[in-house]
């Protein structure tokens, strides 16, 4: 076994043993606070918010995280944070910084029944199959009564992880919501992760600490009478031209 699988041996189970520990903390919390809100995912997401952070401290090739814009962050409620994704990583470093978020998950095991739908419910990641557009719209819904309720939404509209600075195509599920909302684009860019672990391997390409860096740009308000189509063209140039600098 070399260095790399070592590490990433090392990375995952630290994150699974601090996941079990969030849980055991976490949970009967929110269980308990049905007794008073209506969002009594947020008292767990916040406890969560703290392992994943500590989980950045003891990764071993996770080095300085650079935020950018935090007046953008936690601000604009409700709103879709969209964001560029390189790594798996990406989901857990929104989440130590978005307080009262839904996201989406194409992974089954956000829905896997050893973890009894926790994660949908608790933490508020929904599992919607690739080409299921039964389970697609019943995502959206919720995410439209998750904006009902003021919370935000995390969104990575390409899809799936890519390893080029040249953004894909976004899909337009987030600027239709948020058109239909009423709600505003906040999007998001992050740098860096894909040099630690990307798409078409759990190993790490390094041994080196990696620097990361977000940013959160202004937010971005549909025009009048927009298409989500020209919306979602639109925020990807902002975005694209945001990476190319």
């Amino acid at each position: 076994m070399n260095a790399k699988t070592l590490i990433s041996f090392y990375t995952y189970a630290l994150f699974i043993f601090l996941m079990l520990f969030a849980l055991i903390s976490a949970y009967p919390l929110f269980l308990v606070a049905h007794l008073w809100s209506k969002k009594p995912r947020i008292y767990f997401q916040k406890i969560v918010q703290q392992y994943f952070r500590l989980f950045y401290k003891l990764m071993p090739l996770m080095g300085k995280i650079t935020v950018n814009n935090r007046e953008h962050i936690n601000v604009f409620h409700p709103c879709i944070y969209v964001s560029s994704h390189q790594s798996s990583i990406d989901y857990t470093l929104l989440a130590t910084l978005i307080d009262d978020y839904v996201t989406p998950s194409n992974h089954f095991i956000s829905d896997y029944f050893l973890f009894m739908k926790i994660p949908r419910y608790a933490l508020g990641v929904h599992y919607i199959p690739k080409g299921n557009l039964d389970e697609v719209e019943s995502g959206y819904r919720s995410f439209s009564k998750a904006l009902h309720l003021n919370s935000s939404v995390i969104i990575f509209p390409e899809g799936t992880r890519n390893p080029s600075s040249a953004l894909k195509r976004f899909k337009s599920g987030a600027f239709r919501l948020a058109i239909q909302e009423g709600v505003p684009i906040v999007p998001v860019i992050i740098k860096g992760t894909g040099n630690i672990v990307s798409k078409g391997s759990n190993i790490t390409k390094t041994l080196e600490r990696k620097e990361i860096d977000i940013t959160f740009l202004k937010p971005i308000y549909a025009h009048k009478g927009e298409k989500s189509l020209s919306f979602g063209h639109r925020v990807k140039e902002i975005m694209q031209l945001q990476i190319d600098q």
